[in-house]
């Protein structure tokens, strides 16, 4: 699972536990990017009537940006790839055909085997509502002392298809990169969609439709197969912690991709708004919280 992923769960965690007096020190994320930097975590955290007691939750991995196999299958239609349309005036171009070179990029990117790639990355999650009016303030400066401690650059060298991260492990290009899953664009999920030329590249951006999601469908169906999305459903939680609401809206995630003249893409950079509402409840004990934040991150890729 991509780091990114993980600091960002782990802080959308932190809008309900820190609530309820449920120490996020049990919560492996917690552990890798706050505790060493943020002693002060546990003892600071506000409580609603009767603090909840604290539980070991599971280590099990778990996939916020969503399983292989749980994303929905959008398959690109047929039409002209990037190379094919370089040579065309990319103003000229449909949405349609815009879409298709994007997914022919993507999936060239996905097959590359040698390569560099530097990654830039920004998180940021505020809290606007609680049930604790009066510890919004202060859960913002402890969310601000995560998102600080989070990894900004990384840099990735590819040998037969695979790298070792930062962390030590080793990840494919899919695992890597937004979204992933299989990356697949549909016209039925870009708002608007733009081609210009830069020198011999082509940069291509695109705005996806506004998503919404709910505890019963967790899965933004476009934003799941492009930029990646947030599932609050599949954190590994301690039978005692039941989320009762968790609802996210993706406003509009944006994607802009430089291709080069052989097809290749040479830089990405996503924005994935987000807002949301949570109810959660740890043995009767409840707490709520509207939150807004970002996660941004940019690539840089040589070959």
């Amino acid at each position: 699972m991509r780091k990114e992923a993980k600091a960002a769960i782990a802080i959308v965690l932190a809008v309900w536990f820190f609530i309820m007096g449920f120490e996020l020190g049990s919560f492996k994320e917690r552990k890798k990017y706050a505790s060493q930097n943020n002693p002060s975590i546990s003892s600071t955290a506000p409580t609603q009537g009767s603090t909840a007691p604290t539980t070991e939750a599971p280590t099990t991995q778990y996939d916020p940006f969503g399983a292989a196999n749980t994303a929905p299958s959008v398959q690109p239609t047929d039409g002209p790839s990037a190379s094919q349309n370089t040579q065309k005036d990319p103003s000229k171009l449909s949405k349609d055909e815009i879409v298709n070179a994007v997914n022919s990029a993507y999936k060239a990117l996905e097959a590359e085997q040698n390569f560099s790639a530097h990654k830039n990355l920004s998180i940021r999650v505020t809290i606007l509502s609680c049930s604790v009016e009066s510890a919004v303030s202060a859960i913002n400066d402890i969310i601000n002392g995560i998102t600080d401690k989070v990894p900004k650059e990384e840099n990735l060298v590819f040998a037969g298809g695979v790298a070792t991260n930062s962390e030590g492990t080793q990840v494919t290009v899919k695992d890597a990169f937004p979204p992933d899953v299989d990356f697949a664009l549909s016209p039925q999920g870009v708002a608007s969609a733009t081609a210009t030329k830069q020198g011999d590249n082509t940069v291509y951006n695109l705005t996806i439709i506004k998503e919404d999601t709910t505890i019963a469908s967790p899965i933004p169906q476009y934003n799941a197969t492009s930029v990646g999305y947030l599932d609050i459903t599949s954190l590994g939680l301690p039978s005692i912690v039941n989320i009762t609401k968790g609802d996210m809206h993706y406003p509009g995630s944006t994607m802009k991709l430089v291709v080069n003249a052989q097809g290749k893409i040479v830089e990405i950079e996503n924005h994935l708004p987000m807002t949301g509402e949570g109810e959660a409840k740890v043995m009767g004990i409840g707490g709520n919280a509207t939150f807004e934040g970002a996660l941004d991150e940019k690539w840089v890729i040589t070959y």
